[in-house]
């Protein structure tokens, strides 16, 4: 949640930005985010499922965890894999002097899909936490 949490504060800036600065940012500042947000986000997701299975026995808390999980798989398999990572390939492809016109268009289907991402991330973590706080303590 901490990578889209980040790119949706920095959304307002960004979208100020002239082309030029914009796309230099794009290319230098976010090469980590990929490879270890990457990471984290499938450990997350893994991770979730592993708590849905372990409160099998408790119904309403594993239903929480289990539609928590799908936020944070939809979160990552749909928007981040359809969209943000299609942008992101594009983007790669570009130099100041090949910036397209519709370079705009690009950045603001970036922009929204980390926008989206909080939101299924921030769903994701409150399902997971309401799961675990109605899961039993005991198994009496």
């Amino acid at each position: 949640m901490g990578t889209s949490f980040a790119h949706t504060l920095e959304m307002p800036a960004k979208l100020r930005f002239a082309e030029d600065h914009w796309l230099q940012m794009q290319q230098g500042l976010y090469v980590a985010y990929a490879k270890v947000g990457g990471m984290l986000e499938i450990a997350a997701i893994i991770a979730a499922g592993l708590l849905a299975f372990f409160l099998r026995d408790w119904r309403p808390a594993m239903l929480a965890a289990i539609v928590g999980t799908a936020c944070l798989a939809i979160a990552f398999f749909v928007v981040w894999l359809l969209v943000t990572n299609r942008v992101n390939a594009q983007v790669k492809l570009w130099t100041p002097d090949s910036l397209p016109d519709e370079w705009p268009r690009w950045r603001k289907r970036w922009e929204i899909s980390h926008v989206v991402r909080f939101a299924l991330h921030l769903c994701g973590f409150g399902l997971l936490t309401v799961a675990t706080l109605i899961s039993p303590l005991t198994d009496d």
